[in-house]
């Protein structure tokens, strides 16, 4: 399995560039699981039906199933290390988790420089694993901190290209 990390700040266009790496990556014939970060104080999948008194009753996990999908609910917040054991896909692309070492792509949303010629917004987020930038950023600049800027819309292939070169198999580290 490969994983790679999507991450930026609000109305960067992360949710469009992972969507559009996922879209790609099963064109090309892999399977691909998802895992959306999610940066709400409170917020629960559980909508307050009878799961919630499954939960209360101490199970642990609750599955919620119907005919269209499944849900499986475990307690506490779950380590991606941990997570990542319950994928079986060619890839798993994460959306906003940067608590796990693998490739990542930074979105960002302008290219208003401050005097050093930085976008803060973007140079605090880049790490040695970081392989291009993307997002509303692409729409302005080609490159950025020595780093590629790819247009998930209009350059998804390159961009997935991009990915698979620089991505290897991920083992749990």
């Amino acid at each position: 399995m490969k994983v790679i990390n999507v991450q930026g700040r609000k109305k960067t266009g992360k949710t469009t560039t992972v969507t559009n790496i996922i879209s790609e990556l099963c064109r090309r014939g892999y399977t691909v699981g998802s895992i959306k970060g999610i940066h709400i104080e409170g917020f629960t999948m559980d909508s307050g039906g009878d799961t919630v008194k499954h939960k209360a009753a101490g199970a642990d996990p609750v599955a919620a199933r119907c005919h269209d999908e499944t849900n499986i609910m475990f307690s506490g917040s779950m380590g991606l290390r941990d997570l990542l054991k319950h994928f079986d896909n060619d890839w798993v692309v994460i959306e906003s988790h940067v608590d796990l070492r693998c490739p990542n792509i930074v979105t960002g949303r302008t290219a208003c420089y401050d005097g050093e010629g930085k976008d803060e917004s973007l140079e605090e987020q880049i790490n040695d694993l970081t392989i291009c930038c993307s997002g509303v950023i692409a729409n302005e600049i080609d490159e950025f901190a020595g780093l590629p800027v790819i247009d998930s819309v209009t350059e998804i292939g390159r961009l997935v290209d991009l990915i698979e070169q620089e991505t290897n198999e991920y083992h749990g580290e």
